[in-house]
């Protein structure tokens, strides 16, 4: 029998490839992680794309080349899972590969990466297409991970939210062992890393360092709320909606003040999602977004439950990986074969 399932995640902030193996047997058990970084032209050029609107990598020969770079990164990464797990790949039962999004709507979703190519590669079977499986099943194609939250984190008589910040933040509200509600709720990490690349050239704050070295300007921060007032929940959040937030004021305010409004924003945008879900007891946080320490701060000082982040199950930086390997299992998305 096949015991085993891989997980591969590239999220919205384009910098890395992470990527696990899991069994799900007799409860969850976390059996090995490794990552590959994706160079600064990987993003850069993605980000282009995203921002030129391109739908399909067809459309562009930049997608269509950063297409090819994922492929191969992540045949290499699955590779070097097998080899530092030393687990045969016939025990693997299938991968959960999420593909690098590049366009997304309730109606539609397109993500680049070839999944028979990589079932090919690797000899072993590719679950993938999960966001246009699950439009396809009456959702809206995210978020998709709440079901490993609820598999995971669920409890009887306890109220919890688990929230991913990646660059798009998104949280599921679990209680009495069940999912009331899971929604993108907000920018996530996406704004201030594009604020880092253009300002500071870096790729993300160093645990907040520069927007806890400036001022909240209330301007930019009343014209960021006026813009997504009407946002309601659930929702499937697009990253090119919160680029179009982006104006020339942006480039008035001190490169520090920009990062500190941002920030709080971003922080507001989760809080939000926490009080529409009355307070539960707990809120537990997982991302890229654990990283940026002053981020994490301002969250814990504007919710009243506890905050704790996935270590103690699971490294926060695998939870979307073991999440679409979960995915996998229960058979939401596409399966490309091998053979």
């Amino acid at each position: 029998m096949n015991n085993y399932f891989i997980g591969i995640m590239t999220g919205t902030s384009a910098d890395a490839l992470d990527g696990c193996i899991v069994s799900f047997d007799e409860g969850f058990k976390f059996v090995e992680s490794a990552s590959i970084s994706l160079d600064g032209n990987y993003k850069k050029n993605y980000e282009a794309c995203i921002k030129a609107g391109y739908k399909t990598s067809s459309e562009s020969n930049v997608l269509a080349e950063i297409e090819q770079t994922l492929n191969k990164q992540t045949v290499k990464l699955i590779k070097n899972l097998i080899d530092k797990s030393n687990i045969d790949v016939s025990k693997i039962s299938l991968i959960g590969f999420s593909g690098q999004t590049v366009f997304h709507t309730n109606e539609r979703s397109y993500q680049i990466g070839d999944p028979l190519f990589i079932a090919k590669e690797t000899k072993i079977n590719v679950c993938s297409d999960f966001r246009n499986f699950d439009i396809k099943h009456g959702g809206i194609g995210a978020p998709l991970i709440p079901a490993f939250h609820n598999y995971l984190f669920s409890e009887d008589n306890k109220s919890k939210i688990i929230f991913n910040i990646g660059g798009i933040a998104n949280g599921t509200f679990l209680n009495d062992g069940e999912i009331v509600l899971a929604s993108d709720v907000g920018p996530g990490n996406c704004l201030i890393d594009f604020v880092m690349a253009e300002r500071f050239n870096k790729p993300f704050d160093d645990k907040g360092d520069e927007a806890s070295r400036g001022e909240i300007n209330e301007e930019l921060l009343n014209e960021l709320r006026s813009s997504c007032n009407d946002m309601q929940y659930p929702r499937a959040d697009d990253k090119q909606s919160y680029y179009e937030l982006i104006n020339d004021s942006f480039y008035e305010i001190q490169s520090n003040s920009v990062l500190k409004t941002l920030t709080e924003f971003t922080a507001e945008k989760i809080v939000e999602f926490y009080e529409f879900c009355k307070e539960p007891d707990e809120v537990i946080i997982h991302g890229g977004g654990t990283k940026n320490l002053f981020l994490m701060n301002l969250i814990k000082s504007k919710i009243s439950g506890t905050l704790k982040t996935t270590e103690d199950k699971i490294p926060s930086k695998f939870v979307e990986a073991a999440g679409f390997a979960y995915l996998a299992c229960l058979n939401k998305g596409e399966v490309f074969l091998a053979k």
